[in-house]
């Protein structure tokens, strides 16, 4: 039982922001620590717009045989937009369609439960990311406007005979999940974040967990593909796994942190570079959590 990924399609916040309209004087600091010259802002679309938008090039919905719907900034409490979304795009009523509440970690983590409901009778299924930080975040927020795009993704998965999912890893750090939250107590709806929390919870963890999924295993990894929180976060995962910098792709040149939607941006902008190649995907934020994935490309 194996998973084959196709090219995602990406949809990014419509209106392109330069970092340099936030504070001009910081803007070569900026660039260097987190890695991009401007991000993407949505203000026309709510979450469902955004994710049908995604979706609009994929083709065959009437193969899908289940929904991933992941998102964490959803335009209501309840219900999920799955379902809406499902509607929109004309899916089979009688196929599984579900939410995952979950941020950077989520579509590495959609991309495990999916290989585990494809099989013969069920050959393609669709993960769909969506978000919209923006709209949680303080104008006076100089530090987190940043860093955050709002984007959102498609992605169709296929069944393969070939058992080409290598291994997993997956945790949490639910002592620190104040670290990124936004708490509807306060009646505020803001995002509030700690840098530092989040970037130590990274270097200490996912380094690790790569290192567990490649361990007793004599393979050479082709290609990373690790949430792109930040330059400087990115630059730092590399220096800690050895030999593997010039091997980390990365998608600052294009906009700033995606959320779920980090890695089917990489993917879609490096797809060619992918096939038959090992490849660590791993994703990290919100929960505290991160989730890494070990597969040989097909």
């Amino acid at each position: 039982m194996g998973i084959k990924i196709e090219k995602p399609s990406i949809y990014l916040g419509s209106k392109k922001q330069n970092l340099s309209s936030f504070a001009k004087k910081y803007e070569s600091v900026v660039v260097d620590k987190i890695g991009s010259k401007h991000i993407h802002i949505e203000n026309e679309k709510n979450i469902l717009q955004m994710a049908f938008s995604a979706c609009k090039k994929i083709n065959n919905f009437q193969e899908i045989s289940f929904l991933i719907f992941v998102s964490q900034s959803q335009d209501k409490i309840l219900p999920s937009c799955a379902e809406s979304l499902s509607e929109k795009l004309k899916l089979k009523k009688n196929i599984f369609v579900f939410t995952i509440s979950s941020g950077c970690s989520g579509f590495v983590q959609a991309l495990h439960l999916a290989n585990n409901l494809l099989d013969k009778n069920n050959k393609m299924g669709l993960i769909v990311c969506a978000e919209k930080y923006s709209k949680f975040i303080s104008k006076k927020d100089f530090k987190t406007r940043v860093l955050f795009s709002d984007a959102a993704s498609a992605t169709l998965v296929r069944y393969s005979k070939k058992n080409n999912v290598l291994n997993t890893d997956f945790g949490y750090d639910g002592l620190n999940s104040n670290a990124l939250e936004v708490d509807s107590r306060s009646g505020k709806n803001t995002l509030l974040m700690d840098g530092n929390k989040i970037f130590l919870f990274a270097i200490n963890n996912v380094p690790l967990s790569i290192k567990k999924v490649t361990k007793n295993k004599k393979i050479l990894i082709d290609k990373y593909l690790v949430h792109n929180g930040s330059k400087f976060l990115i630059d730092t995962l590399s220096k800690k796994i050895p030999n593997s910098h010039k091997k980390f792709l990365t998608s600052f040149h294009i906009t700033g942190n995606t959320v779920s939607n980090s890695i089917p941006l990489l993917i879609n902008l490096h797809f060619n570079k992918l096939k038959k190649k090992k490849i660590i995907l791993s994703g990290f934020g919100v929960g505290l959590s991160w989730a890494t994935l070990l597969i040989e490309w097909i």
